[in-house]
């Protein structure tokens, strides 16, 4: 078994998340939920709220290795 970090972004279940962040991985943490099909223009509206950040669940999960 070995944990993951999962990520939920707001409204994310309309774009297939949760799902496993690795943080090791070169791409910035915006650009990582783009390439996961997450909406530009999503994350512009939260970066541009008076929050500045997008909201999101973040919490540790066991998975089977493969």
């Amino acid at each position: 078994m070995a944990k993951v970090t999962m990520i939920d972004p707001d409204s994310g279940w309309r774009y297939g998340f949760p799902k496993p962040y690795n943080p090791d991985d070169t791409t910035d943490f915006y650009g990582w939920l783009v390439s996961e099909g997450y909406p530009q223009d999503q994350i512009d509206y939260w970066l541009n709220s008076s929050f500045g950040y997008v909201p999101c669940r973040m919490w540790e999960q066991e998975i089977e290795d493969e």
